[in-house]
Parts: structure tokens; sequence; C-alpha cells
């Protein structure tokens, strides 16, 4: 008894019992956790509490210092000088050597980083990505430890939110890869058990740590929501990754508080893969566009906020707020989609479309109401194919793949965001989409200060999207989360982005 007593003494003296840990659902197995090649949102969350580049995010989702303590701009000449206090967390001093060595590594052709294009206005980028030049050609140099100098081709007025996103991290010179990662944020990954969960414990060596409530932050994989939904109101996760649309009014009624909607930069459609023999007759795409009807996906299917969507890029980055004029009542819709798949000489009788999805509730709804509405108005056929989120990454890419769910968030707040995608060089062309005209007009967007001449150029460049329709536009997002009610911290933003180390939990 009294080695009972001894040990229960040891145990409160250590005050293991007051550690503060964050439950986070993240979604889907993240794809990555290499700076590099992570691509999906759940990658980019982990990655956000776990590294930090020169600019960081506030509260609200917008730039602020992160490595970086001031920067200057002189004829696109942008030079940053970096906190003395920053370090790795392993206590060695992060330097502007690290940014180099990191953004060197991110052209380099051998990385194959998809987001490698963020950088092509940084002088010699596309050239070392064309293989024309080595990495260390590329115009980003460290004055010393603590100044960085980059030289930009043009202006680019987003260039500090775009320092935010994971393939601008630095890389340390002793790094070690993903399951050993050094980082310099927040948090540091001590823990990675693959499709259950991600343990992060605070930096100890973080130029901030006094600022940042949690010890522990875990992201639990959790696919399904409505396992997610259960979850939470068993107190097992303080935020969810999403909601189930199905259960909307059911989480309305009984967690008001907790529950946060919010605008959100994103569309989501439908990819179309535009080599397969049958999608690669136009007016057969239209034929498909104009037989889904968008308000029945939102208002009926969805519920929880989401706008119909007959543009690529959100409402609020567009110049023209017009509804395309092709889509007029539900009624002349179906005319028109029966008149286009008989101009298309495509019997529906001959033709099964697949679609592929990830799984998830609410993907699996959208793909059965398309199927649905295919069906009933033009006779095609669909076979449904779900898999996990990190083999349909994959599997997108494939030339064998005919329709797949898809979409984007913008990186940051530019049509060009969104219409990169669709250049035929693009890491993100799954559609296998390439139009010289179309990449010409996004060349000219790159490089013309004139706001009006912008607009218009991206009207042009989404207007011929439209009309080639190499995806199918479906609905702007919303943000979708449950947050306990004891979280302060969270802030909703368009951005959806919320790092952990702002979250606290209020005392009661």
């Amino acid at each position: 008894m009294k080695y009972y007593f001894s040990i229960l003494f040891l145990l409160l003296s250590q005050n293991i019992s007051a550690e503060n840990v964050l439950n986070r659902g993240n979604g889907s197995e993240p794809d990555s956790l290499n700076i590099h090649l992570a691509e999906g949102l759940n990658s980019h969350n982990v990655l956000r509490d776990i590294y930090e580049g020169l600019m960081t995010l506030d509260v609200n989702g917008k730039p602020i210092y992160g490595a970086a303590i001031s920067h200057t701009v002189e004829n696109n000449t942008w030079t940053f000088s970096l906190r003395k206090k920053a370090k790795w967390s392993d206590g060695t001093q992060l330097t502007a050597h690290d940014f180099v060595r990191g953004w060197q590594q991110a052209v380099d052709p051998k990385t194959a980083a998809p987001y490698a294009f963020l950088l092509n206005n940084i002088i010699h980028a596309k050239k070392i990505l064309g293989m024309k030049l080595t990495p260390d050609s590329l115009a980003v140099k460290a004055l010393d430890d603590y100044t960085l100098q980059i030289n930009l081709w043009q202006q680019d007025s987003a260039f500090l939110e775009k320092l935010t996103l994971p393939i601008f991290y630095p890389v340390a010179k002793t790094s070690t890869g993903n399951h050993l990662i050094i980082s310099n944020g927040a948090f540091v990954l001590t823990d990675w058990m693959i499709q259950e969960k991600i343990i992060l414990e605070r930096n100890n060596h973080y130029y901030a740590k006094e600022s940042v409530f949690y010890d522990k932050v875990t992201y639990w994989v959790t696919e399904d929501q409505s396992s997610e939904l259960k979850r939470f109101r068993a107190g097992e996760l303080e935020i969810t990754e999403s909601i189930p649309d199905s259960q909307i009014n059911w989480i309305k009624q009984n967690l008001p508080e907790e529950l946060h909607i919010s605008p959100y930069l994103g569309s989501f459609f439908l990819g179309l893969n535009i080599s397969d023999k049958n999608l690669n007759n136009q007016k057969l795409r239209q034929a498909l566009s104009l037989a889904i009807n968008r308000e029945i996906l939102t208002d009926k299917v969805l519920k929880t906020g989401q706008e119909p969507a007959y543009h690529i890029v959100p409402r609020s980055l567009r110049n023209n707020k017009a509804v395309d004029s092709i889509f007029n009542s539900t009624t002349q819709n179906k005319e028109r989609a029966l008149k286009l798949l008989k101009e298309s000489n495509i019997k529906a009788d001959d033709l099964t479309i697949e679609i592929l999805y990830n799984n998830s509730e609410n993907q699996r709804k959208v793909a059965i109401a398309i199927a649905a509405m295919w069906r009933q108005t033009l006779g095609i056929k669909a076979k449904l194919l779900n898999q996990e989120w990190k083999v349909f990454v994959h599997s997108r890419k494939s030339k064998q793949r005919q329709a797949f769910r898809s979409g984007w968030i913008a990186d940051y707040a530019d049509a060009l965001s969104f219409l990169e995608l669709f250049m035929s060089d693009s890491r993100f062309n799954f559609y296998h989409y390439k139009n010289q005209q179309f990449d010409a007009l996004i060349d000219q967007i790159r490089t013309t200060n004139q706001l009006n001449l912008k607009n218009q150029l991206i009207e042009d460049a989404e207007n011929l999207l439209l009309h080639d329709m190499p995806v199918i536009p479906l609905y702007y997002y919303v943000s979708r989360h449950l947050v306990n009610k004891h979280i302060s911290g969270y802030t909703d933003n368009v951005a959806d982005r919320h790092l952990s180390r702002y979250l606290f939990k209020k005392e009661d």
C-alpha cells in the first residue's frame, strides 16, 4: 500500500493528468507529409502545424510573418529578414540557407513536386523544371544566415499568401523523412499510425512556444462522416473534419452552438477524362452537364448551404457575376441536353460511364444523384466506384478513368489558382485537357498588371473552359465543422485554415 501511494504521489507531482490534448478529425489518410509531395487538404492541415514558412497564417487565415520578421520589395526583388530565435525541432538554428535548400528541391525535376508550378515566377524556375538549368540556378539566395533574397520575373500581389503554403517551407540540413521529420513549426510529429491517427507534440524549440496551449494534437483519420459525428458526440473529438449532410437538421436542432458553416473559397466539379473514347465528344460532355440539376443537388441532396455552380472560378473571384447563359430553366436544360446527345451521335443504350469517388458518405450521395439524373434525362447508365483516398489520388490520374469527383480549394485568393489547373502542363490536369489558346490566355493573365484587361482575360479563359468542358461545375463549397463549445481561438474564414497553435480550451 505504501508503494502504491508513492507511485500515485509521483504521478501527481509530475502533473501528468494536466496534459492538454486536442483531438481533431482530419478526413482521409494524408497522401504524404513530405512538404514537396503532399497534395490533399488533410496533409496540409498537419504540415501547417509542424512547419512554418517565411509567412504563416493568423486566426482569420490571412498571411502574417512566420519565420520572417520583415521584408522589402524593390524592382521585383524581395528581401526577407529572418527571426534569429527561430530554430528547428532538434534545436539547430533555422537559417536562410534552409529556405534556399527547400526551394531548390521543390523545383528539382527529380522531386516531381505537384505544386512546383507555384515557384514559376521566380527567375529560372521554369527552365529548371524543364531540365534546361540545374536547381542551384534558382534566383533565391542567402545574403547571410538571416537574410533571404528572391528575384521574381514580374509583380505578384499574392506572393505573401503563397509563401504560407507547404511548397515554400524550408528543409533542414539533417532532414530524415516522413516518420522522423525535423520541422520548425509549433508542433513536431511524434507518431503516425497509418489509417488511424497522427500525433503531434508541442515543439519546445519553437520561438513562440509560450503562446501554444496544447501539449499534444492528435489528427484522427475519419473518412466516414457519420462515424465522426458519433465520436464528436462521445467527446472523442473536439473538432470534426466535416459533417454528414444527411443529418444536418438533427445537428442544427441539437448542436447549434457547435455547428460552424461558413463560405469557403472553393469549387466542386465532376472531372471528365477527355481522352476517353466517348468523353472526348464535346457535345456529349455538354449534354452530361445540362442533365444535372444543381439546385436539387445543393438543396435536396447536400442541404448545408452549398451554392449551385455554373462556373469553375468562385463568384467572389470573378468580375462577371452573371450565371452562364446556357443554363436556363430545368425544362430547357433537359431539352438542350437531349438535343446535344443526339448531335453527339452516341446512343445512350450503348454507353455506361464510370463515376469514381473517394470513400465518403457525402461523395457517395452526390455520385448517386448524378447517376440518377443522367439516367432519367438522357437514358445513360452510370457505374459507381469508390476508393480509399490515397488510392483515389493516384487512380484519378489514369487515362483509364472516365468521370471522377474533383474540385479545388484556392491556394491563394486569385482566379489563377483555379485556371492554372487546366494548363496543358499542369500536374493537376487529371482531365488530359490541352488547348493552346487557353494556355496563351493564362500566360497573358500572368503577365498583365492592368486590372480591367486581367478581368477580361479571366472571363475569356473561363468561357473557353465552359465551352470545352473538361470538368462539370456542380457547386461552390462551404466549410462544415463541429467545434466543441469549450474551444476558443477557432475563427471561421474563407480559407478554412485553423492552426492548432491558436486554439485553447476555455476554463469552466
